[in-house]
């Protein structure tokens, strides 16, 4: 059985109708003291509880059903993502946490590791729901603007998107999530270094040959654009295509036609391109090192993925989601992360990004023994650098304390600027100065 706790009714009724079409039991309490007495009388195997409940917070309702019942597993759900329910996720106190709004898809891990197999199907997808693989975890504004923005886009039925950003963002996921969203979600998703494609090897690898169309062509093949037709030709590094090249893959762009090397024949086909760089395209045009109309073609409604030293409040949600990960490849009972890990996590700059952030986990999962990841297990990089907002982070024992430590280790990082440390928490500049203490 579900229990859904939630003050918004009709969130509540609609997560509740979802969940029973899809063949579960579920019952809704609209208050956290309502909640807790549904939760003794019926002993549910999930709770989707809500954070922000009025009379109570979701938090101390938490607290008391891991008293009560306490095989339940928790998932928090709520529309004001906050750090410390951050902190409570990642303290094995709740099992996940989803912002609202969310896809029903973005469930269904939630419930495969609860109740295994769904007793039914789900019903088939539509346009903008979420397929496994392409969830894209974090709580902060800026990961909840790019989801947005990301199904929008794909629903909008553009043939060309660009996703631009730092190595190690996940430029990769969100082309993924690109299609997933997209009319072309059931179609092929064909993915291609470009870097890896020679400037000689360019039209066969991308519009295939005929039989005897140069020396060693045996027999004919298909290229990249013909193995993706009816879905999305994803181009990784197409920073990398040579200059020579790009006329070529302008001129399929124009019409989705094209010939195979040898052939006479024209052939149709119906993709949707998705280019990814960590370069600067445009400081690449103004260089003659890449065409402008190519740029343009691609470059029809940007897309910038920020780095995660710019979303903080991400960082222990994608090292949970790493952690469980690697725990259950690698065999582990890894529990999470001790406070001083979790404030050396914090407090790092990430220049490898998210990939740098998997690698890391992965490794201390690899080498470590059982139970909680502490600092003195972290490579010396990772260590706190001993700054006045690091020293205050490392004597922060409860999640308030911790919380507030955070906050001035933003402060600090963007020279007092509270706008700006408010837009990089996601929060408002009111809930800052009151979090702070402070009337201005």
């Amino acid at each position: 059985m579900i229990l859904v706790i939630d003050d918004s009714r009709e969130f509540a009724d609609v997560l509740s109708r979802e969940l029973t079409r899809r063949g579960y039991t579920v019952r809704c309490a609209y208050s956290g003291q309502a909640g807790l007495r549904l939760a003794a009388e019926t002993a549910p195997r999930l709770v989707l509880l809500d954070l922000r409940l009025g009379e109570m917070s979701g938090l101390e309702v938490l607290d008391e059903l891991r008293a009560s019942v306490p095989g339940a597993a928790v998932v928090i759900v709520t529309a004001h993502p906050e750090f410390s329910s951050a902190q409570a996720a990642m303290r094995g106190r709740a099992l996940d946490y989803l912002c609202k709004p969310f896809a029903f898809e973005e469930l269904d891990p939630v419930l495969a590791k609860v109740f295994g197999e769904a007793p039914a199907a789900p019903p088939a997808e539509a346009p903008g729901e979420t397929a496994a693989g392409t969830e894209m975890i974090g709580i902060s504004r800026a990961t909840q603007q790019l989801r947005a923005l990301v199904r929008r886009l794909a629903e909008s039925g553009v043939r060309a998107a660009l996703f631009t950003g730092e190595s190690g963002t996940g430029k990769d996921l969100a082309a993924r999530l690109f299609h997933a969203a997209s009319a072309r979600r059931h179609g092929p998703f064909i993915e291609v270094n470009c870097s890896a494609v020679t400037e000689s090897l360019f039209e066969s690898e991308f519009f295939g040959h005929e039989r005897g169309a140069f020396t060693g062509a045996v027999s004919g093949r298909r290229g990249l654009v013909e193995l993706a037709d009816g879905g999305t030709l994803f181009l990784d590094e197409v920073a990398e295509i040579p200059l020579s090249s790009q006329p070529k893959l302008l001129r399929f762009l124009e019409d989705q036609t094209f010939y195979r090397v040898g052939g006479s024949r024209k052939i149709k086909v119906d993709v949707q391109i998705v280019a990814a760089t960590n370069r600067d395209l445009r400081a690449m045009v103004e260089q003659w090192a890449f065409r402008s109309d190519l740029y343009f073609r691609l470059n029809v409604v940007p897309v910038v993925l920020p780095p995660l030293r710019e979303r903080v409040e991400d960082i222990l949600p994608l090292a949970a989601y790493w952690l469980a990960q690697a725990s259950a490849r690698y065999g582990k009972t890894v529990s999470g992360f001790t406070p001083e890990t979790e404030i050396a996590l914090l407090t790092y700059a990430w220049p490898g990004n998210v990939r740098e952030l998997r690698n890391l986990v992965e490794r201390l999962v690899i080498l470590g023994a059982e139970g909680e990841i502490t600092v003195d297990q972290l490579p010396p990089e990772y260590h706190p650098a001993g700054s006045k907002a690091d020293e205050a982070l490392a004597r922060a024992h409860s999640l308030e304390d911790l919380e507030r430590a955070h906050i001035q280790r933003v402060l600090a990082r963007v020279e007092g600027n509270k706008t700006k440390a408010a837009e990089i928490l996601g929060i408002s500049r009111q809930t800052l100065r009151t979090k702070l203490g402070d009337g201005g």
